[in-house]
């Protein structure tokens, strides 16, 4: 008896894992959000960009 409740726990949980054909795909949360936090990664890369030259210049008018 003891098999018998091995195999059925077995059969579960594959079952419970396997990929399912009928799921749909899942819904894109916060989409505008992430779309706005990277568009201010990008700009801060910008402005980090600007500033080093700014500064190499700025020495370069120091010498």
């Amino acid at each position: 008896m003891n098999h018998h409740t091995t195999a059925l726990c077995a059969l579960l949980l594959l079952a419970a894992c396997s990929p399912n054909d009928n799921t749909t795909p899942a819904p894109k949360l916060f989409k505008e959000q992430r779309d706005v936090l990277d568009e201010a990664k990008a700009v801060g890369g910008v402005v980090q960009q600007q500033s080093e030259e700014q500064r190499k210049a700025a020495e370069k008018q120091a010498e």
